[in-house]
């Protein structure tokens, strides 16, 4: 019997959640929040995997295989000339800021951004 998923936590819901192709009839990828987050933490902040996974609340493999699922669904995307949703996911929004040594560019929880 499969294990029950734990939930990812992300820094905030995303802005953003369409991103369109020219192409009227493109193909739709779905990404979940918890792939952009994991994008996030890992290719805009710039943290090793091991870091952003205890962001996440989740071990270092489960990680691994959300950011290499949304690497590969982003690549698709810009491949195919696919449009990008950003919905749904096993996630919470966390409620205070991490308590890691190194904050996000741009945390919600400070105001110098």
């Amino acid at each position: 019997m499969p294990r029950v998923t734990k939930c990812r936590r992300v820094c905030a819901e995303p802005d953003y959640k369409v991103f369109k192709s020219e192409s009227a009839y493109s193909q739709e990828m779905i990404l979940c929040v918890e792939e952009l987050e994991s994008i996030r933490l890992v290719d805009f902040e710039g943290l090793e995997q091991g870091e952003a996974a205890k962001r996440m609340g989740i071990s270092r493999g489960t990680f691994q295989r959300i950011l290499y699922e949304a690497r590969h669904k982003v690549a698709q995307a810009l491949v195919l000339g696919a449009s990008i949703i950003i919905e749904g996911g096993n996630y919470s929004v966390s409620s205070s800021a991490c308590n890691t040594s190194k904050r996000c560019k741009c945390c919600r929880f400070h105001k110098e951004c």
